[in-house]
């Protein structure tokens, strides 16, 4: 486990690197995912300030994303990145289904526009592949 909490501690400073240059730089007008963090956040009773995504960012980034990928991992095609893309797709999909109606928005993020639907599964991607590569440069299985 201590593995995979290290590998997506790699991976969540990586995607928080590009969630904070898109907030500043607009990669993807349009896509400011912490302000959908922010909504998640308070239907749910936490905190709604910009502090507050950032935290719930990381500790779902670097411990709830992490350990699933670590149950997950075996059973995922390919090695290295090729399963943290195979995973990167796989959280796409879920929060897609199960986050985005949880932060006020429809299934797919059907009401933010393409633009915004497509930036979340680029960076879920880089987020998988630097995971299953930190996940990988990290150890063998043995």
């Amino acid at each position: 486990m201590a593995r995979a909490i290290f590998a997506s501690i790699v991976a969540t400073l990586v995607a928080s690197a590009l969630i904070y240059l898109n907030a500043r730089v607009p990669l993807f007008a349009g896509s400011d995912f912490l302000v959908l963090v922010e909504a998640f956040n308070e239907r749910i009773g936490l905190s709604s300030t910009e502090r507050g995504a950032w935290v719930t960012h990381i500790l779902l980034g670097t411990f709830v994303f992490g350990l699933i990928f670590a149950f997950l991992r075996p059973i995922l095609p390919g090695r290295g990145s090729v399963q943290g893309l195979w995973y990167g797709a796989i959280l796409w999909l879920a929060m897609m289904v199960s986050f985005m109606p949880l932060a006020g928005h429809q299934i797919f993020g059907q009401d933010l526009g393409l633009t915004f639907t497509g930036a979340m599964l680029v960076f879920t991607l880089i987020y998988g592949a630097v995971l299953g590569m930190s996940y990988a440069a990290f150890g063998s299985d043995d």
